[in-house]
């Protein structure tokens, strides 16, 4: 079953790559460098929490890094026939219309995903309720390696990707962009890079129906097997230009 609701709410590189100077494009930033999740509650337009809890953990943790000395890490406990488990950080309320949403993902290893795995999201507003939107999940492929869908609620189907089956790599960091216009006419459009490489680019049409936005970096999964993945993450911008993966984000 799809989630009815989210949290509310990789070999290392770290310090690479030059300074990216997005001036004031850049809206927002989640580094993860003063050793709590301020940058995503500290205004009351986000949220970092897992439930339930334990075991479901959401920690600041030195073990992995894209750059600097801290990430997030992400860690549900999913084993076959149990409740979905739910980790994840939340930006809503202040964000734009239109803007590009950048997040790092360390993936330890391999794996095997029964149910469904989502690891960025954009969620609706529907007057006073909140609502799904777009997951993008991770999936297997028969090769045995890791790849990405986007799951669309609205029409509670699987959209294809502009691009088969991308390879979402293992043991290094990778990086998720997603362009979102939220608009509520056919000017709508979101779109995903995987490594700055476009991969789906879903234009004309309108989007949420309301301009409320939500964001969800996240690991949101049922029947997943090792039943307790852990996903690193590090280095979240939300701008008004790309971010892209070729520099790094002060």
């Amino acid at each position: 079953m799809r989630p009815v609701r989210a949290a509310i709410v990789l070999a290392l590189l770290g310090g690479c790559g030059d300074r990216l100077d997005v001036g004031s494009d850049l809206l927002w930033t989640g580094l993860f460098e003063h050793g709590n999740f301020d940058e995503w509650t500290g205004d009351d337009h986000g949220g970092a929490q897992a439930f339930p809890t334990p075991p479901n953990l959401i920690e600041i943790s030195s073990e992995r890094v894209h750059r600097g000395g801290n990430a997030a890490k992400l860690t549900i406990d999913v084993p076959d026939g149990a409740a979905q488990g739910n980790s994840a950080l939340t930006r809503s309320g202040a964000l734009p219309v239109e803007a590009y949403y950048s997040a790092w993902y360390y993936l330890p290893r391999t794996i095997g995903v029964t149910g469904f795995w989502v690891i960025f999201k954009f969620r609706q507003q529907e007057q006073a309720t909140m609502d799904e939107l777009f997951d993008l999940d991770l999936i297997n492929l028969p090769s045995g390696e890791m790849s990405l869908q986007l799951y669309d609620h609205r029409r509670q189907a699987t959209i294809p990707l502009d691009v088969t089956d991308p390879v979402v790599p293992v043991s290094r960091w990778f990086q998720i962009e997603a362009f979102y216009r939220n608009a509520q006419d056919a000017t709508g459009r979101v779109t995903f890079w995987l490594d700055g490489q476009p991969i789906l680019d879903l234009r004309n049409q309108a989007m949420a129906s309301t301009p409320f936005v939500e964001w969800n970096v996240s690991s949101i999964g049922e029947n997943l097997n090792p039943a307790t993945p852990v996903l690193y993450v590090d280095d979240c911008a939300v701008s008004r230009s790309r971010v892209g993966p070729g520099g790094t984000i002060d």
